[in-house]
């Protein structure tokens, strides 16, 4: 079923829909939440109405008290209950039911789940991919519903976004082999809407000589990607005109602008949609930090480029200093301020973690890597940091307990494994256990002769 948009639903679902905005401009949380639900109950695709009304409740949501937040999860178990029961039977039922939940409560997540299910069984995608979005806000590390999210904007025709979601499932877990299959997919589904290979008879309909073609895509590649983002920004600039409070159109100007490098424009729209979204988006907080990094190491790389011409400039030697100490007191002080607001999310931990690695700070980065090791992603990789740092600290024997552990989650000898078992190696060694360096050592030679130095740590004569 095709998104329903203001000029194309019924009068009543209209009248409903301006008397709602009325009343979220006069913040009547109540009145407006009640007529975007009579709204969408006349039009439940209508995702305009449903993103008004999700954030009308988180307004209201914010100034609950705790006695009001007992009696709503006490309220929202029959009724999930129901709505469970009606998700095949009657899924618009069931919508309405989630959305009564939520209502109350716009961070359950059952009652979430239950309406993009319910949506989905409806044919309603856009409204299955609006309700897995905030789903993903609230729980940015739950892959799973990432996954169903981008294979909804691939029914949806939009293999680019569907492209962004498998991106930020790899930033998570760069070894989800159904997320890399899905980036390659979403791409080459974007290229084919851009350049309407789909729709055309032979070859000869997209360009008649493949010389020509190939000698275009090599002189066009670098312009066609910077026209093809100016102009989305300059679309995107104009219905932020109609609509100057939608943030996706916010985050995507955000986006557009960091991808072009305009980084003082990219973080003008996400802090204005940070501020007024009043936090608790991670993933948002996340972005704009990456972007003050970005643009900090864009400065480094123009200076770098000036110390190129001019050898001698001592002057830009010490700017270049300064400004690569600035980006890393920001990367630490981002880190430090996630791990502060998010404490549960050992995501965070492990990039704080890395970061006092390389600064040095060893201490702390045992801290937060024997914390993050409770992250099953960031497991294996906690662990041979650990591992590492406790041999920094002359401790192999700890160091010989963290590789080992590691070990046993790794099967097959990968190139990880290879490492782990050279870091094992190492240990031993540090340890005076030679034969057991020497008989890790040759596990990794027997898959990998060429490994680093392993030939020669296997092949070399003992000391007399």
């Amino acid at each position: 079923m095709a998104e329903k948009t203001l000029e194309s639903v019924g009068r009543n679902a209209r009248d409903l829909y301006n008397k709602a905005l009325a009343a979220l401009e006069r913040n009547n949380l109540d009145y407006a939440i009640e007529m975007f639900s009579q709204c969408l109950a006349l039009e439940p695709n209508f995702t305009k109405a449903r993103q008004y009304l999700r954030a009308a409740q988180m307004k209201r949501a914010e100034g609950a008290g705790s006695f009001r937040r007992m009696l709503t999860s006490a309220k929202a178990q029959p009724l999930l209950a129901k709505a469970q029961i009606s998700l095949h039977k009657n899924p618009t039922e069931a919508m309405q039911l989630a959305e009564q939940v939520l209502s109350e409560d716009p961070k359950n997540s059952q009652a979430l789940m239950i309406l993009a299910k319910a949506a989905e069984a409806a044919d309603l995608r856009e409204t299955t991919a609006q309700t897995l979005e905030h789903y993903a806000k609230l729980n940015p590390n739950d892959t799973k519903t990432l996954h169903w999210l981008a294979q909804t904007y691939m029914a949806l025709k939009k293999p680019d976004t569907a492209r962004e979601i498998y991106e930020r499932i790899l930033q998570l877990n760069p070894n989800d082999f159904e997320a890399q299959r899905g980036v390659q997919h979403a791409t080459a589904q974007g290229a084919m809407q851009q350049g309407r290979w789909d729709e055309a008879t032979s070859y000869r309909d997209v360009i008649k000589d493949k010389d020509e073609a190939v000698a275009l895509e090599q002189a066009s590649r670098v312009v066609r990607a910077e026209d093809m983002t100016e102009n989305l920004i300059r679309e995107n600039l104009v219905k932020l005109q109609s609509d100057p409070d939608n943030p996706v159109l916010q985050r995507e100007l955000g986006r557009l602008y960091a991808q072009k490098g305009n980084f003082d424009a990219a973080l003008g729209f996400l802090e204005k949609l940070l501020a007024a979204e009043a936090g608790g988006d991670p993933t948002l907080e996340r972005e704009i930090a990456d972007i003050k990094i970005k643009r900090l190491e864009a400065q480094i790389e123009q200076k770098r480029k000036q110390l190129a011409a001019q050898p001698g400039n001592t002057t830009l030697r010490e700017a270049i200093a300064t400004l690569e100490t600035e980006r890393d007191r920001q990367l630490l002080d981002n880190a430090r301020a996630l791990v502060e607001r998010y404490p549960n999310d050992l995501n965070y931990r492990y990039d704080l973690a890395v970061l006092y690695l390389k600064v040095g700070d060893i201490e702390n980065a045992v801290t937060q890597f024997q914390k993050a090791v409770g992250q099953p992603q960031k497991r294996v990789a906690s662990l041979n940091y650990l591992g590492q740092c406790y041999l920094q600290m002359g401790l192999p024997d700890m160091a010989v307990d963290a590789f080992n552990e590691a070990l046993k989650d790794l099967p097959m000898m990968d190139a990880l494994k290879k490492e782990i078992t050279y870091n094992l190696a190492a240990a031993y060694e540090g340890m005076g256990e030679t034969e057991k360096a020497i008989a890790e050592y040759k596990k990794i030679a027997a898959v990998d002769f060429g490994f680093r130095d392993v030939r020669a740590k296997i092949t070399r004569k003992p000391a007399k």
